[in-house]
C-alpha cells in the first residue's frame, strides 16, 4: 500500500466514478497520508472548474491534499493541453499520451513527441504510464531526457493490474529507469476507490530488479512533499 499516490481521478475525468471527497475519505481510511487528484487536460473533454483548484484546501483532515492535472498531447512536437490560467494553482503536472493522439505512428514518433514536450514544458514533474502497448516508446532514450530534467517515470500498479500492460514490459521500463538513474513514482492511477494506493503488482517488480528506494520520490510523505515543493516554482512562474 502507497503511502503518498500521485494519480487519481474523479468524476470529473469522464472515466473516474467518484468524487474528490469519496477518494479523500477512503484515503484517510486506508491510512494514506497524502493524495494527489489529478483530472486530465481539456483535451479528453474533463470538466476543469476553479472551486477545486482555487478554494478545496485539504478537505479532509489527516490527508495532504495535492492538486494536479494529468495533461495530454496536443501535437506531436510536444505542447500539451495545460491550461496557463490553473497553473498556479497546481502542486503536479502529469502528462501521458492518450486516445487524442493518433494510434501507429511508432516508437520513434511517441518517443520524440514525449522527449519534446519535457523540454518544450518545464512544469512537467511526471510522465505517466510510458509502457502503453498503443503508444510504444524507446524506454532508455524517455528515461534519459527525465533524468536531465528532474521529471519522474511513472510506474503504474494498474496497467499491470487491469491488463493494460504486462510485468515483462514494466520489467523493462524499470530496468532502463535504474539504468539511467532517473526518479520514478510508483501510482495507483486510480478511476475506483478499490484501486486507490494499490501497488501490489508492481512492488514485487521493483524488488526483483533491486531498484534503489533513493530514487522513488512518493517513497514517504516527506520526500513526496520535499520534491514537489522543489518543482512548484516551474509552475508558477509560467507565462
Amino acid at each position: 500500500m502507497l503511502s503518498v499516490d500521485l494519480h487519481s481521478h474523479t468524476f470529473f475525468s469522464n472515466c473516474g466514478i467518484h468524487t474528490h471527497l469519496e477518494l479523500l475519505n477512503q484515503a484517510k481510511a486506508l491510512g494514506i497520508k497524502a493524495l494527489a487528484i489529478t483530472d486530465h487536460g481539456p483535451l479528453l473533454d474533463s470538466r476543469i472548474t476553479p472551486p477545486f483548484f482555487d478554494r478545496l484546501k485539504d478537505p479532509v483532515p489527516g490527508v495532504r491534499l495535492y492538486k494536479g492535472m494529468e495533461c495530454n498531447l496536443a501535437d506531436l512536437d510536444g505542447t500539451i493541453d495545460l491550461p496557463k490560467n490553473f497553473a498556479k494553482h497546481l502542486d503536479l503536472v502529469l502528462l501521458g499520451i492518450h486516445p487524442n493522439t493518433e494510434e501507429g505512428l511508432g516508437e520513434d514518433v511517441y518517443t520524440r513527441a514525449l522527449i519534446n514536450a519535457i523540454s518544450k514544458n518545464p512544469a512537467i514533474d511526471i510522465i505517466t504510464h510510458p509502457d502503453s502497448g498503443t503508444y510504444s516508446v524507446n524506454f532508455e532514450r524517455l528515461c534519459e531526457t527525465a533524468r536531465l530534467a528532474g521529471v519522474a517515470i511513472e510506474i503504474n500498479n494498474s496497467r499491470v493490474m487491469l491488463g493494460r500492460s504486462t510485468a515483462e514490459k514494466m520489467t523493462r521500463l524499470i530496468s532502463a529507469c535504474k539504468k539511467t538513474e532517473c526518479l520514478i513514482v510508483v501510482n495507483s492511477d486510480t478511476h475506483a476507490i478499490g484501486e486507490l494506493g494499490r501497488d501490489e503488482d508492481v512492488r514485487p517488480l521493483l524488488e526483483a530488479e533491486s531498484f534503489p528506494t533513493d530514487k522513488i520520490v512518493n517513497r514517504d510523505p516527506e520526500t513526496a512533499e520535499a520534491w514537489i515543493q522543489s518543482r512548484i516554482h516551474n509552475k508558477r512562474n509560467l507565462r
